[in-house]
């Protein structure tokens, strides 16, 4: 795909903002047919630049208050792709990233509680074959935004 204009810009600003957010609302605040929108919108996805839509769950009013970041070194010597699905299996783990430095991995975990957390590091994490070390820490508030696209 050629490089985005001001106007796929700004509906990704406003997707990013909204995933549910209509071609034509989005052409009434743009200004343009909602055609337009809709051509465009298309086009981003078939290039990939959009590749899905989500809704965005509150794990807290789940039952699952704790946030957890846990870094993981691992054995070098085991395939690391066949580890991450492994950890993947566990419903309180959201995101894997393979880091580069002294931690192999960055770990973001849901858990109920404390306690329940120590399950999830000790007897989930811990026992995975290319286990070497881990290193939790707590997430107490968390600020996200969009990706800045401009205008």
């Amino acid at each position: 795909m050629d490089k985005l204009d001001t106007l796929d810009r700004q509906i990704l600003n406003i997707l990013q903002e909204d995933g549910r957010a209509s071609h034509v609302n989005i052409a009434r605040r743009l200004g343009v047919s909602h055609t337009r929108v809709r051509d465009r919108v298309l086009r981003m996805e078939e290039a990939g630049v959009i590749e899905g839509y989500q809704a965005v769950i509150n794990p807290a009013v789940l039952g699952q208050g704790v946030l957890c970041i846990v870094q993981l070194e691992v054995d070098q010597r085991l395939d690391f792709e066949e580890m991450v699905k492994e950890i993947l299996k566990f419903d309180e783990v959201v995101e894997v990233t393979n880091l580069t430095g002294n931690v192999d991995a960055h770990i973001r975990v849901w858990a109920r509680d404390i306690p329940h957390l120590r399950d999830i590091l000790y007897n989930k994490l811990s026992t995975l074959p290319a286990h070497k070390s881990t290193n939790s820490t707590i997430v107490l508030k968390q600020w996200q935004k969009p990706l800045g696209l401009g205008n």
